[in-house]
């Protein structure tokens, strides 16, 4: 993940990009404790919101992998089919911890 193109591609410098991606954060941490609580307690409509706010930060930071993940999720939460979506979460779990040591690794 070369978070120096996608900040490149948005027109931010390093800075302003890892400030984008520092809110991502703030915001997706809850978003995914929200989704995950709301597949746990088979609340589709909770899930949906959870999942439409990573889908809509996610996309406007060029986060390819985690938006087409989230994407899915919310496809499928927002008819109310809750089946599958605690695996997909864990995948879309696994890329962004991959951005959580991309950006850490950007910061050095």
């Amino acid at each position: 993940m070369n978070l120096t193109q996608l900040g490149e591609s948005l027109g931010l410098d390093k800075n302003e990009y890892i400030e984008m991606i520092d809110l991502f954060f703030e915001s997706g941490d809850a978003d995914l404790k929200k989704l995950n609580a709301a597949v746990a307690a088979g609340d589709a409509a909770r899930a949906y919101e959870a999942s439409h706010s990573l889908k809509g930060s996610s996309g406007s930071l060029g986060l390819t992998l985690i938006y087409e993940l989230a994407v899915r999720i919310d496809d499928r939460v927002r008819v109310g089919n809750l089946d599958g979506v605690a695996a997909m979460i864990k995948d879309l779990s696994k890329e962004y911890e991959k951005l959580v040591v991309a950006a850490n690794d950007f910061n050095k």
